[in-house]
């Protein structure tokens, strides 16, 4: 069960490089002829097979070495479907207070403070 993680592992190192590296996992003719999608479909579909027999196997190591390769994968699935997206959102909100409210937060701050280094 280690070796095929690990070749899942490779593999999936190599997709995320750009690297072709000729693995026919889950019995496929060419890297070039299956789409890059149906590929990680079928690298997440061994994955979860991998892990449901190393849960059985109570081989907890390879198994959470199968759920950080299977979330990479399911990743990698949701970017090229466009789930999810790449861009960061920073949202920026100015506020203006008057100065009793100003003291007033930074009192209740001070105070917050203060009672936390307390415990």
């Amino acid at each position: 069960m280690t070796k095929r993680v690990t070749t899942l592992e490779n593999t999936l190192t190599g997709r995320r490089l750009g690297k072709n590296n000729g693995c026919r996992c889950g019995g496929q003719k060419d890297d070039s002829t299956v789409p890059v999608l149906k590929q990680l479909q079928e690298l997440a579909q061994e994955t979860k097979q991998i892990l449901e027999k190393t849960v059985a196997c109570e081989d907890y190591r390879t198994a959470i070495a199968c759920i950080r390769e299977r979330s990479h994968i399911l990743e990698l699935i949701a970017k090229l479907g466009g789930e999810l997206d790449e861009k960061t959102q920073t949202n920026i909100l100015n506020v203006t207070l008057d100065s009793g409210t100003g003291k007033r937060i930074a009192e209740m701050y001070l105070a917050r403070l203060s009672n936390q280094e307390a415990k």
